[in-house]
């Protein structure tokens, strides 16, 4: 599932490209994939709360959530799910399958752009918002701090409070907004902390620690562009370069390349977690 710095990525590539356009059209074609202002992902949708015929303001991002914020107030929020991703494609063709949402932008002096929300599986969609208080109540309501921006003092009551394993909290969207497997895994390793340990054992130096190893590992992943495992891609079609990069996530059975251990795994709330028992020792 894309994480902060896939998201972050599409944002940086979308935004030049269709910021200060107008929306022309919006193409539905599957429209249980969109759910209305209301929740509903059936029936008509009125155009202006698809921000058609408004200009974009700005193409944003909260956590993993891609938003297309509108002149007219509105808002289009993007959930990329396991498999979604956005392309801006060129020419015109025939559009191939599970492109369930194509946006047709243009300007005075400009060519129209299209985009398309892609996503095989189905598992992400697009959400609407009619004003900026519906955005920031309903669809992005809870979420944490920010976590290329992270700070000790931010996170320090939610980890005292728990005794959940120290990455489960951190895939909390509540306690840190934009973490998922790949990077709790990388965080937990550069800090040398052991994934299951109870959060609220991590004293103020450990807390420090942690919040710099998230800090830096996402600065790295987004100037790289994320991590493309499977489907995950920018919108001109290519892929993260982060991958490479990656010391632990994905690695059971390799070797260490801080102290050459052995890397074990484990699951933690039903996610596989990769770990070193010599740098992250209980």
């Amino acid at each position: 599932m894309p994480e902060l710095p896939e998201v972050e990525s599409v944002r940086r590539s979308l935004d030049p490209v269709i910021g200060g356009l107008d929306l022309i059209r919006v193409r539905i074609g599957r429209r249980d994939v969109v759910r209305d202002s209301r929740g509903r992902r059936r029936g008509a949708i009125d155009p202006t709360n698809l921000g058609v015929g408004s200009r974009v303001t700005q193409v944003d991002r909260r956590g993993k959530q891609l938003v297309i914020r509108f002149e007219n107030g509105s808002a289009t929020v993007v959930r990329l799910g396991m498999s979604g991703r956005l392309e801006i494609p060129l020419g015109q063709g025939s559009i191939p399958p599970h492109r369930h949402v194509i946006w047709t932008f243009g300007g005075t002096n400009s060519e129209p752009v299209r985009v398309w929300f892609v996503d095989p599986r189905r598992f992400g969609g697009v959400h609407l918002a009619q004003t900026p208080e519906d955005l920031t109540n309903r669809l992005l309501a809870g979420l944490g701090p920010e976590a290329p921006h992270v700070r000790p003092k931010e996170i320090a009551d939610a980890f005292g409070r728990t005794q959940r394993a120290t990455k489960i909290v951190l895939l909390d969207q509540r306690v840190i907004a934009g973490i998922g497997n790949i990077y709790a895994d990388e965080a937990l390793h550069q800090a040398g902390i052991h994934p299951a340990r109870p959060a609220a054992d991590l004293d103020g130096s450990e807390l420090r620690r942690l919040c710099g190893a998230i800090r830096k590992i996402m600065d790295s992943a987004i100037k790289a562009g994320g991590s493309t495992l499977r489907d995950h891609r920018l919108p001109d079609g290519s892929p993260g370069g982060y991958r490479d990069q990656h010391r632990v996530y994905g690695r059971e059975g390799a070797s260490c390349p801080s102290c050459e251990t052995t890397l074990e795994g484990m699951r933690l709330g039903g996610r596989s977690t990769t770990y070193c028992p010599q740098c992250q020792r209980p």
